[in-house]
């Protein structure tokens, strides 16, 4: 839900401030027309934006129309803005006109990039994972009702406040929504060219790109701050109390007031949930899941990991790390596949054959994988084959899982996270810090440390004389097979 209205505020909320501030700096007289007219114009905009939108989604050239629009914007932008400070210093019916017209062909302009732009961030993300009516279609659908429906406020809200600031500050204003969108334009602009080969690579070009790429988050925060401000200096100017007047004259000060009043808390409420909403996505929501911490396991004198069983028998995901040989760190879990009273305990890798050693979360009975966020019925955990995690030898004895360290070695390599441990070099005997080591070599799926070269060399020309019978690790092999080393 969340991804939706995060997708929905930064798309639409640059097309929502200017239209306000357009409507703010019509006439009183003719603001009802005009924004019957505007509304159209946005409708149709939006229409033709999902259409071209959904082409290139489906054919390509999201390229080429992101460079259209992005230009077209920068263009009309400038236009208008130069037109609608000329209609208010003359304010003829030519003036007028064209400034009309040019801040009618920004709007669509902006209402077609706004679609094309919420159907590219939102085409990674599944609207419902099923045909039928369920909680994921209702949340998102409600997230775009509501999305829009605050925006749709915001931009009333800002039409009122433009109002009372004057033409001359709601113009003020709408420079400013324009100049935080023309940065971002630009950018993408030249994005879209170096992408094409239309503009040639330097590293002053790459580096601006970059900096405007990074940036790009903070964009809508920019345009909320200008909200803010317009909020601010139309409460400045919010008529004061009545003093001094009695009668009509009282209750239409005191009416005047409460107004502007009312449509200040609405602003402020639509901003403060816009940020809200934009937070929580930047900082929570949009986060990469984290794993659980693991708990150190070392083998008893025997070469084995004992774990009791019944603390795992709570059906909930329980993590653990072993460190092998050559620092590598593996890790592995239990858990109950079923319930407390039929214990049937899942002991696997936390990696898979398909997509690696992201790891696995627990999400009630599913078991997600970070790396492709397939979800697993929790009795599935232990079988071979798909997204399941790889399974781990290991025995049943006197209520304990016992797993081999010799088990846990041979899948080492389907991690690759190294700490540092002390080794042994095994040409020379001599102890070294693995990852300070200057030389190393790969032999059978394990990784050896050395001094110096001189040992190095011996071990390469013959590692067996030093290794003997050493037992293979198994490795990952194109994605989804498995070998020995």
């Amino acid at each position: 839900m969340s991804e939706y209205l995060a997708s929905v505020i930064k798309a639409f909320l640059g097309l929502g401030l200017v239209l306000g501030l357009l409507l703010a700096l019509v006439p009183p007289a003719r603001r009802g027309q005009a924004t019957l007219v505007a509304a159209w114009l946005t409708g149709v905009a939006l229409a033709i934006g999902a259409a071209a939108g959904s082409a290139a989604l489906a054919q390509g050239g999201q390229v080429e129309i992101r460079l259209g629009l992005r230009t077209a914007a920068l263009a009309f932008s400038a236009l208008s803005l130069l037109a609608l400070a000329l209609a208010l210093w003359r304010p003829a019916a030519l003036v007028v006109a064209i400034a009309a017209a040019l801040a009618g062909a920004l709007l669509a302009t902006l209402g077609v990039a706004a679609m094309v732009d919420v159907l590219g961030r939102t085409a990674d993300i599944g609207f419902t994972a099923t045909e039928i009516i369920n909680t994921e279609l209702l949340l998102n659908l409600a997230a775009l009702v509501v999305g829009v429906a605050v925006l749709i406020g915001l931009a009333v809200s800002i039409r009122r406040l433009g109002a009372d600031l004057g033409r001359r500050g709601s113009l003020a204003a709408l420079a400013a929504v324009l100049a935080v969108l023309a940065v971002f334009s630009v950018g993408d602009a030249m994005l879209a060219l170096l992408q094409l080969g239309w503009m040639g690579v330097t590293s002053g070009r790459i580096s601006f790109v970059a900096q405007v790429t990074d940036a790009a988050p903070l964009a809508p925060y920019a345009l909320l701050a200008v909200a803010l401000a317009v909020l601010a200096l139309a409460r400045l100017k919010a008529p004061p109390r009545a003093t001094g007047a009695r009668g009509p004259r009282l209750r239409e000060r005191r009416a005047a007031r409460l107004s502007a009043l009312a449509w200040s808390r609405a602003a402020a409420a639509s901003v403060a949930f816009l940020i809200a909403a934009l937070l929580h996505q930047d900082l929570y929501a949009s986060l990469p899941p984290s794993l659980s911490a693991a708990e150190p396991v070392v083998p008893d004198a025997e070469g084995q990991v004992r774990l009791p069983v019944e603390p795992a028998a709570d059906g909930n995901l329980h993590r653990f790390a072993y460190i092998a040989s050559d620092g590598r760190r593996v890790r592995f879990f239990l858990i109950n596949r079923y319930d407390a009273e039929h214990v049937r305990l899942g002991v696997v890798f936390d990696a898979c054959m398909i997509c690696g050693d992201d790891g696995y979360i627990q999400d009630g009975n599913d078991i997600i994988c970070i790396a492709c966020n397939v979800r697993l019925f929790r009795p599935s955990i232990g079988n071979p084959g798909g997204c399941n995690p790889i399974p781990l030898d290991h025995v049943l004895e006197a209520g304990d899982v016992v797993i081999a360290a010799a088990a846990l070695e041979r899948g080492a390599r389907y991690f690759s996270e190294v700490v540092s441990i002390p080794v042994t070099d095994p040409v020379t005997g001599a102890e070294l810090i693995n990852t300070e080591a200057p030389h190393r070599y790969d032999f059978r799926g394990r990784t050896f440390f050395f001094e110096g070269r001189e040992s190095y060399e011996r071990f390469r020309a013959d590692p067996e004389t030093f290794v003997g019978d050493l037992e293979a690790r198994r490795w990952r092999v194109q994605g989804h097979q498995e070998a020995d080393g």
